[in-house]
């Protein structure tokens, strides 16, 4: 047993929105520590004995304005009250994300750990509030602790899934779009036109063969009106019969998908350093599970994809055509791909090597 104390996990949104905090969490409980995670409200469990979910509420956060100011503030008080009956048992809060105001004020001598998903400058004061701060990509790391001027730099933790031991099984809809020798290539994710390049995805599909078939499983997250936007522009260019939508699987569920899927797409736009210094957890969800993936021609990918040919690919992601040159070469070198995924996941792809050290620095 690590610890007889609790790490606290508090989150005003739902943790299934955030997998790398599920994968910590996951990791910590089988190193022996006891984990709560005091949230709104979330239909995710945990295997774990270690770990306790502790639901403010029955029903997910309000999305109207007056109910979830109203339901922010109740979910303040109660967190309140439970972290001073139960200070003394927890010895690190641990944020997944910044939900609670005044949490830097209450916590005493309590640890306070802060995993930065997102380069977001305006969460640089909440970086300088925590202990330590934990990133996903090492060149984000460093920007970071430059332009937000902390007192340490950041400690690496890559967005590598951590589930435990899991049962992967073929998903029964990918496989239906496989027959006849169809090639699927996957896309998972934010329905963002602007910041994922869709429609340029979508336009591949104009310079492949009608065997590539393209599947897309939304986020829960919903973004403006593009996700009607992109329906339009799949009946515009006239592919509605190559382009299925899948229902969003929650977290582990998604992975039996990627498992099953021929080729995965991870497309961030240049439109910000977050962006340009991206750490998609589809990254090593795709490589880790031997499904090769696209991603844009961006410095850290671009090196991956030289260390591990035809596993990591990059794509100029504003050419449909490129894009669609890409997925070609990964099925003609499906061996090369293979034997790259392997060497991959060997130095790549563990995550119990980098959280085993980020948690050494943070609990010495």
């Amino acid at each position: 047993m690590k610890s007889k104390k609790v790490l606290l996990f508090p989150l005003l949104r739902d943790i299934q929105v955030i997998p790398p905090t599920i994968a910590i969490i996951n990791f910590l409980a089988e190193q022996g520590y006891k984990i709560v995670v005091y949230t709104y409200f979330t239909n995710v469990t945990f295997s774990h004995l270690n770990i306790e979910v502790v639901n403010f509420s029955e029903k997910s956060y309000p999305t109207g304005l007056i109910e979830r100011v109203v339901a922010k503030c109740a979910f303040h008080l109660n967190f309140y009250k439970y972290f001073f009956d139960n200070r003394r048992a927890i010895e690190a809060i641990w944020m997944g994300a910044w939900d609670i105001w005044g949490i830097n004020l209450i916590r005493g001598n309590i640890k306070l750990v802060y995993q930065y998903h997102e380069y977001e400058e305006h969460n640089f004061s909440n970086c300088r509030k925590a202990d330590y701060v934990v990133v996903p990509e090492e060149n984000r790391g460093w920007i970071t602790y430059f332009k937000a001027k902390l007192k340490r730099k950041p400690l690496l933790l890559p967005n590598i899934p951590y589930y435990g031991e899991l049962d992967i099984q073929v998903d029964q809809e990918i496989l239906e779009f496989q027959n006849e020798d169809n090639i699927v290539v996957l896309y998972s994710g934010l329905i963002d036109n602007k910041k994922r390049n869709l429609f340029e995805l979508v336009g591949a599909f104009n310079h492949l063969p009608e065997n590539y078939i393209l599947a897309i499983i939304p986020s829960f997250v919903k973004v403006r009106n593009d996700f009607h936007e992109l329906v339009n522009y799949i009946q515009e260019n006239g592919l509605r019969e190559r382009v299925k939508f899948l229902d969003p699987r929650t977290p582990p569920l998604h992975l039996n998908t990627i498992a099953t899927a021929d080729i995965g797409i991870g497309f961030y736009n240049a439109i910000s350093l977050n962006n340009v210094y991206a750490a998609p957890n589809r990254l090593y969800e795709f490589v880790n599970f031997g499904t090769p993936i696209i991603l844009p021609n961006y410095p850290s990918f671009k090196a991956l994809s030289m260390a591990y040919p035809y596993a990591v690919n990059v794509v100029e992601s504003l050419s449909p055509k490129s894009i669609a040159e890409v997925i070609t070469e990964i099925n003609t070198n499906s061996d090369i791909a293979k034997k790259s995924m392997e060497l991959f996941i060997l130095k790549e792809g563990n995550y119990k090597h980098y959280a085993s050290k980020l948690t050494e620095r943070i609990f010495k």
